[in-house]
């Protein structure tokens, strides 16, 4: 009888339903879509080294789904509340026709099952589909071949979707359960409200409060863009928890602050409905500030994950590109030679290759030829914020020196052009293309000057460019100058490299000699083509997923509580409406009330976050340049678009939903 109730009253409260059906169904999606990357790798052709980065994204979306979990469960709990609230007329009416607060928990837990397994059902049927599309961006991300694709089921994502909404939706049902068992007949039969007054009153003491967060979110701007962010320390946790406080602070004493600076300007605040417009504002802020501030912050991240997060993925992109000239690059830090010794324990460079090159690096003990010789000539044009880093941690660093005919026949083992030194010139070489905004443009002015180095006792003119070729496999750390070959006579050598390209299927032979090396246990450092791509494309995996994934979350959440908050106050109002129509205000006039109400609403805490957000992508791109130049305003773009039809969506839904509430019959 009582499931029957239920499955009634869900289909007649269907439009009260249908905005937390919905999100519940996207959340479902989203959930199973991100975990059901390991299954992809099935139908994908990728090395071992790939394969490894796809655990590693698995692993990492666990976690991250956990942490998803949560907020998703904050959003139903706080949606079933709302359900309720809605509601509380009706449950006060079956009190006072003698059912007890038992079986009024039981009909409600009955439509929350049928709520959750309608939207489980539903949101799993399109995250299969949805799936799909997320298998072919994992491909082309791997530059994996699509020939084996097949229709791909994630088993271990429906399992694990199904486990942590059973969860969050048993834990709703226990606590719609509690709020039920609190609630007096007394009060669910009065559930009509007036207005809540604020919880201060002294408009003095709002206004000092709401100076007080401005002033501390202002000190938290100050700090970060002075400290940046290159470092997580605890000066960056004391700028984010004075932020924070800012932000609840400017909430809790909005309500005052904001009616009292609207009720100074008579005119306007006496004009058409604006009086109510504004005390049912304030009114909402009062009640709701906490959840606001929440919801700005997450609108925060957000928009600074989209903005800076995907586009940080193009950075990187820059950082692998020459890093893996060759197929193969073996090195150890010695005198040695690598091509003996991988005969000795029995792999044939034969087998693999048709030609190698093998050069020594070189440098000298008393380090007398570092980083520092050539940066602290350009040291006043290092950028401000990086100039510490620069010095403490790159000027010490050894220059090492390769031979010119060493360089050579690795150009032409790379199908490039060789170099031409006459005896007294020496040409700086890097490979750290991660940081080309800034080192390779001091290198180049440090050339630009017309340079010389003192290179074991001799005077050496710096070649007149900057070489950018890659000359070993993941050599982002490289600053090496090639000399002729008789300027590395009184150095010493540093260690030793082998290079070579594979003759046949380079990705299924780069895994068997890599799986060569390790089953002989080779004491070299092994570098191949697949794990430096597979590395390229794990960051962009990584950061493109938790940035996709975490910012629809939050930016479906923020709108959803948003949207059930209007609603909820939609119901509780209806009757002041009510008198509003009766004293002469027409339906054209009551609509545009609602739309005003509504907009505000949803605007603060988007309006805040914004201005959070201009803060956090100036120092998010100060950061960033330290390893390249992030053009973020295509990502905010994106990231605009992405709010407008989202929390658009949700904003153009709450205003339809409170309208037709309010003025049905």
């Amino acid at each position: 009888m009582y499931f029957k109730l239920s499955l009634r009253n869900v289909r007649k409260s269907f439009s009260d339903y249908a905005l937390y059906f919905l999100t519940l169904t996207f959340g479902v999606c989203v959930f199973y879509v991100f975990n059901s990357i390991e299954a992809q790798k099935a139908m994908m052709h990728i090395s071992s080294s790939a394969q490894q980065i796809m655990k590693t994204i698995t692993w990492l979306m666990d976690g991250v789904s956990v942490f998803v979990s949560f907020i998703l469960g904050f959003l139903i709990v706080y949606a079933n509340n709302f359900l309720i609230r809605r509601r509380k007329r009706e449950f006060g009416i079956y009190m006072t026709l003698g059912m007890e607060k038992g079986k009024i928990s039981r009909i409600l837990i009955s439509e929350t099952f049928i709520i959750g397994v309608f939207s489980l059902a539903a949101g799993l049927f399109a995250g299969v589909f949805l799936s799909q599309w997320l298998s072919v961006v994992t491909a082309k991300l791997f530059e994996a071949s699509m020939a084996e694709y097949r229709f791909i089921f994630s088993l271990s994502a429906l399992l694990k979707t199904i486990l942590y909404f059973g969860i969050i939706f048993v834990i709703a049902i226990v606590t719609s359960t509690v709020v039920i068992s609190k609630y007096k007949l007394i009060d669910l039969i009065n559930s009509i409200k007036q207005n809540e007054t604020p919880k201060i009153k002294n408009p003095a003491v709002t206004t000092v409060l709401f100076i007080l967060s401005v002033l501390l979110i202002g000190t938290a701007y100050r700090l970060v863009l002075k400290n940046g962010i290159a470092s997580f320390d605890r000066m960056l946790a004391f700028e984010c928890v004075l932020g924070a406080a800012g932000t609840f602070l400017f909430f809790a004493s909005l309500s005052g602050f904001f009616l009292g600076l609207f009720k100074a300007n008579r005119s306007r605040y006496f004009s058409g409905l604006n009086m109510f417009i504004m005390r049912q504002i304030n009114s909402r802020i009062n009640t709701a500030h906490i959840s606001m501030s929440f919801i700005c912050l997450m609108l925060f991240v957000t928009i600074g994950i989209f903005s800076t997060g995907l586009g940080i993925t193009k950075v990187l992109n820059k950082g692998f590109r020459d890093a893996a000239p060759f197929d193969v690059s073996l090195s150890v830090e010695k005198d040695a030679d690598l091509s003996a010794i991988l005969s000795e324990h029995g792999v044939k460079l034969s087998d693999y290759s048709d030609s190698f090159i093998q050069y020594k690096e070189y440098s000298f003990k008393d380090d007398s030829l570092t980083l520092g010789t050539v940066l602290s000539k350009v040291e006043d044009q290092i950028p401000p914020e990086g100039r510490d880093t620069v010095i403490k941690r790159m000027y010490p660093m050894p220059v090492k020196l390769i031979r010119l005919s060493d360089y050579n026949r690795l150009m032409e083992l790379s199908g490039k052009p060789g170099l031409s030194l006459s005896g007294s010139q020496a040409a700086l070489l890097t490979q750290y293309a991660w940081s080309e905004a800034d080192l390779q443009s001091l290198l180049e002015n440090y050339i630009s000057q017309g340079s010389h180095l003192n290179i074991g006792g001799a005077d050496y003119s710096v070649y007149p460019r900057l070489l950018t070729e890659g000359i070993v496999n993941n050599g982002y750390d490289i600053f090496v100058l090639v000399v002729p070959d008789e300027a590395v006579q009184k150095s010493a050598v540093s260690g030793s490299v082998l290079c070579f390209n594979m003759r046949a299927d380079s990705v299924a032979a780069q895994d068997r000699f890599e799986d060569a090396l390790m089953a002989k246990g080779i004491p070299a450092r092994c570098v191949s083509k697949n794990s430096v791509l597979a590395q390229a494309a794990g960051s962009k995996a990584i950061i493109s997923f938790v940035c996709i994934y975490v910012g629809i979350i939050f930016l479906i959440t923020s709108a959803a509580v948003l949207a059930l908050q209007q609603l909820s106050e939609a119901a509780d109002n209806k009757h002041r409406y009510a008198i509003l129509k009766k004293i002469g205000a027409d339906n054209g006039l009551l609509s545009r009330t609602i739309l005003k109400q509504i907009a505000i609403y949803f605007m603060i805490p988007l309006a805040l976050a914004c201005v959070h957000s201009i803060v956090g992508i100036k120092v998010a791109n100060d950061a960033i340049r330290q390893i390249g130049s992030l053009n973020a305003a295509l990502n905010i773009v994106i990231t605009a678009a992405a709010i407008l039809l989202i929390y658009g969506t949700y904003f153009v839904a709450t205003y339809l939903g409170s309208k037709k509430i309010i003025l049905r019959n």
